[in-house]
């Protein structure tokens, strides 16, 4: 899996990231306060142990080191590519 942000310049520029350990990707239907509901891409890295242990993510999420399902949601201009099994 590799995953793809567009960045805010006059052209198309993208920054791609993926790992070699195992990722999951959830299509989820998500809730606003007003009732507005809207379907969102959301990846799921399942093993952090390749990651330093100062990692931003960690003190963010209040987790440690190797703690599994670190997720985070897609701007809907954004989009993952996914190899066929």
């Amino acid at each position: 899996m590799m995953a793809c942000h567009t960045m805010p310049y006059p052209y198309a520029v993208l920054y791609c990231h993926s790992q070699l350990t195992e990722n999951r990707v959830f299509k989820v239907s998500l809730g606003g306060e007003n009732g507005d509901r809207v379907m969102a891409v959301a990846v799921c890295y399942m093993d952090t142990s390749q990651w330093k242990r100062d990692h931003v993510s960690f003190p963010v999420l209040g987790i440690e080191s190797r703690t599994p399902g670190v997720c985070h949601f897609f701007p809907a201009d954004n989009f993952v590519m996914i190899p066929e099994p």
